[in-house]
């Protein structure tokens, strides 16, 4: 996997499968695709686009390394630090200009910290815990 990979349209629902060597790149591909999620028109944050997402990775080290990737690609998009044909430039993926991709990310940061416990990126322990605590509670388990 390269993350020069040119990404393709991202569809509703999709659940997409990274597999690939330590080092090779998966947490930031899975940041930058969960960020295509987001700002795909069908998941615009006004419409609660953290719900709708979910990541889920084996680490808790690559759990926290995605959440602070995908916060620092918003800080720099709202910010406006993003550099045309650098390693950060994943504007050019979302089709919005650099304005309305700014104002979207801030909109985005707001929702994330309005509504954090939907920022959904979890370890597979994670879960699959809160399947069987949910399982649990409908049967009256618990």
């Amino acid at each position: 996997m390269s993350r020069d990979d040119n990404f393709i349209k991202l569809q509703s629902p999709q659940v997409l499968v990274v597999e690939a060597s330590a080092g090779s790149g998966k947490t930031y591909t899975l940041a930058k695709r969960y960020l295509q999620l987001i700002f795909s028109p069908e998941h615009m944050p006004d419409k609660m686009p953290l719900r709708s997402i979910l990541a889920i990775t084996f680490t808790n080290k690559a759990m926290i390394e995605m959440k602070e990737r995908i916060i620092t690609y918003l800080k720099k998009m709202a910010l406006g630090l993003c550099v045309p044909g650098s390693e950060d430039d994943f504007i050019s993926l979302l089709d919005l200009d650099g304005q309305k991709a700014a104002k979207t990310a801030e909109l985005v940061m707001d929702n994330i910290i309005k509504h954090y416990s939907f920022f959904q990126i979890q370890t597979i322990d994670s879960f699959i815990n809160t399947l069987l605590l949910g399982c649990s509670l409908n049967i009256d388990r618990s």
